[in-house]
C-alpha cells in the first residue's frame, strides 16, 4: 500500500545542549568556530508534511527557548501539535512563542506530554493555562493539553507517535518512535520509522524492543567525558550500534565537540546532527 503522507521532512531545529553553542563568555575553538555546524541552538525538532487529506501539517517535538529563531529560519508558519520529551527549561521555554501560530492558523494547538511535564507547564505558564486570572486580557497562546503515557500511541494526521520510556539521570522522560499509520508492507525510502531520543543517560530494558527496525535514530551525545544525565560519545555510539538503525544522528552536543573533528571518526551509518539538518526521502 503506498504511503498516504507526502513531502515529509524531519527537521533538526536545534542540536545544542542547554547552554547552546557558542557558550556565553567562552572563546574556545568550538565557540569561535567559523563552521556553522558548530553553532548550536537548544534542542528541538519538527515534522513538516502533507497529511492524507492534502493539508500541510507541522508537529513540534519540544519548544526550545530558541523557537522563534528556529521557526523564522525554516519559514515555519503553523503548528498543529506539540509533543514533549520532558519539562526542562531548554525543552519548554519557547512555549510562549506558539501564540503567533494561533494567530496565523486561527485556532488552538494540541499539546501532548506526560503528567510531570504537564504539571510543570501549568505551574510555569499559569498566564496561559489560567488566562481568566490574568489582570489584563493578555495575548497568550491557546493550547489544549493531553496526557500521554509510555506505550500508549497517539495518532496525529497520519503519523503514529509511540512514547518511549527513557532515563535522564534519575528523571523518567519520553522519547518517541514515529511512523506512518498506513505505510503498508513496503519499506520506506524516507526517514521513518524514526526514534527521537534526546537527553538520555540510560535506556530501560522494556524500551529496547521498541527501537528495532528504524530507518533513523536521533540520539543524545553530550560530550566525551561521562555525565550523570546524558550519554557520552562512547555510550551513544554503543547504544546506536546495539539499536542498529539504518542511520543515526547525534545531537544535544556541548562545546566539547567540534563537528569537523568528530564526525569523520564516527562508525559508518552514524553522524553528528546540526541545526537546520533536514531529513527526507532524498537524504536517506
Amino acid at each position: 500500500m503506498p504511503s498516504s503522507i507526502r513531502n515529509l521532512e524531519f527537521i533538526i531545529l536545534g542540536s545544542g545542549t542547554s547552554a547552546g553553542v557558542p557558550v556565553i563568555g567562552c572563546d574556545c575553538a568550538v565557540c569561535t568556530s567559523p563552521d556553522p555546524r558548530d553553532n548550536r541552538t537548544r534542542c528541538s525538532a519538527c515534522l513538516r508534511f502533507i497529511d492524507p487529506k492534502g493539508q500541510e501539517r507541522v508537529i513540534f517535538i519540544d519548544t526550545s527557548p530558541d523557537l522563534r529563531q528556529q521557526a523564522l529560519r525554516h519559514k515555519i508558519n503553523r503548528c498543529d501539535a506539540i509533543v514533549y520529551t520532558h519539562n526542562h527549561v531548554d525543552h519548554t521555554f519557547g512555549l510562549d512563542d506558539t501564540r503567533r501560530f494561533n494567530v496565523v492558523m486561527g485556532g488552538p494547538i494540541d499539546l501532548y506530554a506526560d503528567r510531570h511535564t504537564i504539571e510543570s507547564l501549568h505551574r510555569v505558564y499559569r498566564h496561559i493555562f489560567e488566562k481568566e486570572k490574568n489582570i489584563n486580557d493578555s495575548f497568550v497562546a491557546t493550547l489544549i493539553p493531553h496526557l500521554i503515557e509510555p506505550k500508549q500511541s497517539i495518532d496525529l494526521f497520519g503519523l503514529r507517535f509511540t512514547p518511549l520510556e527513557l532515563l535522564h539521570g534519575r528523571l523518567p522522560i519520553l522519547g518517541f518512535r514515529i511512523e506512518e499509520i498506513d505505510s503498508g508492507d513496503s519499506p520506506s525510502d524516507g526517514p521513518l520509522p524514526l526514534a527521537y531520543c534526546t537527553d538520555v543517560s540510560a535506556i530501560p530494558p522494556q524500551t529496547w524492543s521498541k527501537l528495532g527496525g528504524l530507518n533513523t535514530l536521533v540520539l543524545d551525545m553530550l560530550r566525551y567525558r561521562k555525565h550523570p544525565t546524558h550519554f557520552s560519545v562512547d555510550q551513544a555510539i554503543d547504544a546506536s550500534d546495539r539499536i542498529g538503525a539504518s542511520q543515526t544522528w547525534f545531537l544535544h552536543m556541548t562545546h566539547d565537540i567540534k563537528h569537523e573533528e568528530l564526525d569523520p571518526q564516527l562508525p559508518e551509518g552514524m553522524a553528528l546532527a546540526y541545526d537546520g539538518l533536514v531529513l527526507n526521502s532524498s537524504s536517506i
